[in-house]
């Protein structure tokens, strides 16, 4: 009996590591991984390369990180890192409810702008993935992470609207961001029906967005505000 207890133990744990193998492989081989990649894989290697060269140029030419703007930066990720791990239910196959640990970072990029939002929302991709990432192989590794968590820097769009309602209208645009990207991840990498992803991420996306948005009411001008050293 112990025997078979055993065996059964064995093959579930086969099964659990087989299902992560993907991407364990890749992080183990990437160049290996990459020499077997289709188009998709490569042109979004291509788009993530870009995209990184754009932020850096843009950020080095017009943005003067001072002092103080790296110190919040370090607290506003810090803040969403530890947030992410207080979770009000999580979903089986990824995704959760957290007591809005995106707000942090999007509050970031309200008070700073588009650039430094999206270099610290890509910053906040990576705390994601060293906590802990669940993807198959490197679309999901982008998707699901590196695109989806930069997507939070949308929020710096606030800086380029009007005062009353650009910090909300900001957050709506960064959060459905990060929505079409997990999204898309449902759809390409796990071969989920376009419907059957949009059901899927909703379900745990929508909750998030709705603590996140009314935090962002009750205290998202105020921190602006503070960050911006405005009184």
């Amino acid at each position: 009996m112990e025997f078979l207890v055993g065996s059964a133990l064995a093959e579930e744990v086969s099964a659990v590591v087989e299902e992560k193998e993907p991407f364990f492989e890749w992080i183990a081989n990437p160049f290996a991984k990459l020499a077997k990649a289709g188009v998709w894989e490569w042109l979004s290697l291509a788009a993530l390369v870009v995209l990184a060269v754009v932020l850096l140029v843009l950020s080095r030419k017009k943005v003067k990180w001072t002092t103080k703007m790296l110190a919040h930066a370090a607290m506003s990720l810090a803040l969403s890192f530890v947030l992410s791990y207080i979770r009000f239910f999580r979903m089986a196959g990824g995704g959760s409810v957290t007591p809005g640990s995106m707000l942090p970072v999007m509050l970031f990029g309200a008070s700073y702008g588009l650039v430094p939002g999206l270099l610290v929302g890509f910053a906040y991709s990576l705390l994601q993935i060293v906590q802990g990432a669940e993807a198959a192989g490197f679309m999901g590794l982008l998707l699901d992470y590196i695109l989806a968590f930069t997507a939070l820097g949308l929020a710096g769009l606030a800086k380029h609207l009007p005062k009353q309602w650009g910090l909300y209208v900001a957050m709506v645009i960064a959060l459905v961001g990060r929505l079409v990207c997990s999204v898309l991840s449902g759809v390409i990498v796990w071969s989920t029906p376009l419907w059957g992803s949009i059901t899927y991420n909703v379900s745990y996306m929508l909750p998030e967005m709705v603590i996140c948005l009314l935090l962002g009411v009750l205290i998202g001008p105020r921190v602006v505000k503070m960050m911006q050293g405005k009184k």
